[in-house]
């Protein structure tokens, strides 16, 4: 059951799928380490419109299973509780939240599935990791109400609002079921600015399924998202395209470049 679960946790991840058989061996460069928790939410838009986020020459893919089944576009709100540096001192500054766009595509000669970063919000200072970070102000209110009896509710509200204008958006309430640990995690996203650059995260995780639509799995609760940012142009991403959300209250990460 824990291996299962594994395979399935990795296919929820940010920023955060790589598929590629024969990748040469490297030697890794630590540059850090976080203790997050994540709302990752999964949509499906069109794929015309995917077309800006991905580099030249990719094509979007629509996930065809796992927790984030029936998805093309991740949004992961990440609020990083402690950030490490390479020798594992606190960092400057030591917390704060960030919020990524993760897309996946497949190109013409080259094997597999990549997930793409493409789009990154910081608040200053602005690391950009991946060479596509805007600055913004986010704020995050999150909560959990205990009824007793194991009947428990999360409730998160994010504001994202970008230096350019416009507005993201996400106000989210459900009862809380079942959450895995799972460890052991690996991925490499890859940057939609550079798509031969991509970082390797290593990590363990406690995660679980709030909703999936394709899988049946409707959410115990109310969700509303918007997105207003002008710089995402004709992706139109809303309520209505949401299928997937995956909460993640707690996720250790190693950040390595190769």
């Amino acid at each position: 059951m824990k291996k299962v679960f594994k395979n399935l946790a990795a296919g929820t991840m940010m920023a955060s799928v790589l598929v590629v058989s024969g990748a040469p061996a490297f030697t890794e460069t630590i540059v850090g380490s976080t203790v997050e928790s994540r709302i990752l939410l999964g949509f499906k838009v069109d794929d015309s419109a995917m077309g800006n986020m991905l580099p030249e020459g990719w094509v979007s893919v629509t996930l065809p299973k796992g927790p984030v089944g029936g998805s093309n576009l991740i949004l992961a709100l990440i609020d990083r509780h402690l950030i490490l540096d390479a020798e594992g001192k606190v960092g400057d500054p030591s917390s704060g939240p960030t919020v990524a766009f993760l897309a996946y595509g497949r190109s013409e000669g080259v094997e597999g599935i990549r997930g793409f970063v493409t789009r990154v919000y910081e608040e200053t200072p602005v690391v950009d990791p991946y060479g596509n970070s805007v600055t913004a102000d986010i704020e995050r209110v999150a909560g959990y109400v205990d009824a007793g009896g194991g009947d428990r509710t999360q409730s998160e509200i994010w504001t994202i609002l970008p230096e350019g204008g416009g507005e993201l958006k996400l106000d989210l309430d459900f009862k809380v079921g079942g959450f895995m640990w799972s460890t052991g995690g690996e991925s490499r996203p890859y940057s939609s600015e550079d798509p031969d650059f991509f970082r390797i995260y290593r990590y363990d995780q406690l995660a679980g399924l709030a909703m999936n639509t394709a899988m049946g799995r409707e959410l115990n609760g109310t969700v509303s998202f918007t997105a207003t940012d002008p710089d995402l142009g004709s992706l139109i991403i809303g309520t209505d395209e949401l299928v997937s959300i995956v909460s993640i209250p707690a996720y250790v990460r190693k950040i390595s470049l190769p």
